[in-house]
């Protein structure tokens, strides 16, 4: 897989407006350099595709909240859910899929849907980010297989950044998170043997 992975890297890092942009700060998405190195413009590469902004650039300049899922299935289409919370206690929700796949070449965005959350939805995503202690969770868990899926929520508040990364979770903090977001909130229907 990794050999896969790096081989699409490779086409698709070959843009110099890929530089433009850091996604996620240094030494956070793997104990050993050279793997952090790997995962970042694997997951940057993807983000580029979806045409997402980068939340860990935001933190630096934003004193905002926000949340975002990136969910990238080895051999199907990769798809972001990022919620922007507003000042009424409001929420913007979009949902992102592109052509390619989460395992490969990211393709390009083709699915970009926005709605706005109500008070009571923004509540309860918040409540559900909070209640699975998303800011408390340790970033990365070396868990790793061949086909699976990467599932990664990354959240800003006030300054402060924080990524949570997980493997195929079958259970836990990270896939309830994950499901609220995309089966409640962003209506996204999935079949059952494409949810992994």
């Amino acid at each position: 897989m990794r050999l896969r992975l790096a081989l699409a890297l490779i086409l698709f890092l070959g843009s110099s407006a890929m530089a433009q942009v850091k996604y996620f700060p240094t030494d956070l998405l793997s104990s050993n350099p050279e793997s952090d190195e790997f995962v970042a413009g694997w997951y940057s590469g993807q983000l580029k595709g979806l045409e997402e902004p980068s939340f860990w650039e935001w933190s630096q300049t934003l004193k905002t909240e926000s949340y975002r899922f990136l969910w990238l299935r080895t051999f199907h289409n990769p798809v972001s859910i990022r919620i922007e919370i507003n000042a009424d206690g409001t929420s913007r929700l979009t949902r992102k899929i592109s052509s390619g796949a989460g395992g490969y070449a990211p393709g390009k965005l083709i699915d970009s849907y926005t709605i706005i959350l109500t008070k009571e939805q923004t509540g309860w995503i918040l409540g559900k980010i909070e209640g699975n202690r998303f800011w408390k969770l340790p970033s990365i868990q070396e868990t790793l297989g061949l086909d699976g899926s990467q599932w990664i929520i990354e959240g800003i508040k006030n300054g402060s950044y924080h990524l949570v990364d997980r493997w195929s979770p079958k259970d836990g903090e990270v896939r309830a998170i994950g499901l609220a977001m995309m089966k409640e909130l962003a209506k996204l229907k999935v079949p059952a043997k494409e949810l992994y």
